[in-house]
């Protein structure tokens, strides 16, 4: 009948409908494709690098293969960074993006991205994270159930205060900086000269505003965001730490994808490295220069600080680590940094 209706003949009523019954059963017979759908997750804010690039992550994928689906919540909606990474652990949440600082809980030789004055030069620290050693590091985390899909950069940490210019550690000493909950920034702030006040981002403008800090260590990125330099003018741009993002995947799930799912997965994290980088390098309203000349045009005074007399002042704290930890990877990483 379907060579009868393409050749022209006329049919009856009859004819029609079966031919329609006929044609029905042909589309039924086509396959749907299965399509997985996994949850990514972040807990910073929209405004922060994690949030689009989560996006570039979604879209790489989904281009690659029509089988897998990426539902994205970002801004803390499923929990903060320790929750998330435990959820992504027992595979409530499939795919996850936390800092370093969160899962050196799990692997503690991760606290090697954060060391402080190792790598000076942002392009290094690319490199490093982008290389052998970093794959490796991050392969440690399979331990507990967790597949690192891509570790990405984030900008570096400075000082911002309300009191005065910081270039010398004697600059530092009394300054009392937010910091965070991480105990390898507690250790860089006090052997700078500072006193570290471990603290919630949300709490810090107003921290300031009434004396109770003096200021924040942190990108100068989450201090614009913050609107910190309304009420703290000094910004010394000391670089004192780096800082990775750790993109991580139920390993389970992960284990049961098709070679197909696994590439798009892969794609989608080179599409998350390149996005979170253009954050930092070439956007025009966050990119490190842009936010520091904003802030400088805002009333802050920018300073370059003595980065070698930092970088002495805080050396027993990477051979107290490197005792800790005792790590191959660790020693290979400070060795390729030229430590």
């Amino acid at each position: 009948m379907v060579q009868q209706i393409a050749q022209g003949r006329r049919f009856s009523p009859t004819q029609l409908v079966l031919g329609a019954f006929f044609a029905a059963g042909l589309v039924a017979q086509t396959p749907a494709i299965a399509q997985t759908e996994l949850k990514f997750a972040d807990a910073l804010p929209k405004t922060f690098s994690y949030y689009d690039a989560m996006f570039a992550f979604k879209k790489a994928v989904e281009d690659k293969t029509k089988s897998v689906k990426i539902n994205v919540f970002g801004e803390g909606v499923l929990g903060d960074q320790k929750a998330l990474m435990e959820g992504t652990k027992v595979g409530s949440i499939d795919i996850s993006v936390v800092a370093h600082q969160v899962s050196q809980q799990f692997v503690p030789e991760h606290g090697v991205f954060g060391l402080p004055f190792v790598w000076l030069k942002e392009a290094d620290f690319r490199k490093f994270i982008e290389g052998p050693i970093a794959a490796e590091l991050g392969k440690k985390m399979e331990a507990h159930g967790l597949k690192v899909l891509v570790i990405a950069d984030v900008s570096p940490v400075g000082v911002l205060n309300s009191k005065r210019a910081v270039r010398t550690p004697d600059d530092m000493k009394g300054l009392k900086l937010r910091v965070m909950q991480d105990p390898m920034q507690v250790d860089v702030v006090k052997a700078m000269g500072g006193i570290p006040v471990p603290m919630g981002t949300t709490e810090v403008y107003t921290a300031i505003q009434q004396g109770q800090i003096d200021g924040n260590a942190t990108s100068a990125q989450l201090i614009w965001a913050l609107k910190n330099h309304e009420v703290a003018k000094h910004y010394s741009d000391t670089k004192q730490s780096q800082s990775a993002a750790i993109v991580m995947m139920n390993l389970r799930k992960w284990n049961g994808m098709t070679a197909e799912q696994k590439a798009a997965l892969q794609e989608g994290g080179k599409a998350f490295l390149m996005k979170n980088r253009e954050y930092y390098t070439s956007n025009p309203t966050t990119s490190t220069g842009n936010v520091t000349a904003m802030m400088q045009k805002a009333g802050v005074t920018i300073t370059e600080p003595d980065i070698e007399a930092f970088r002495k002042a805080t050396a027993p704290i990477i051979t107290a680590f490197k005792q800790r930890v005792k790590s191959p990877l660790v020693d290979q990483a400070l060795k390729e940094a030229g430590l």
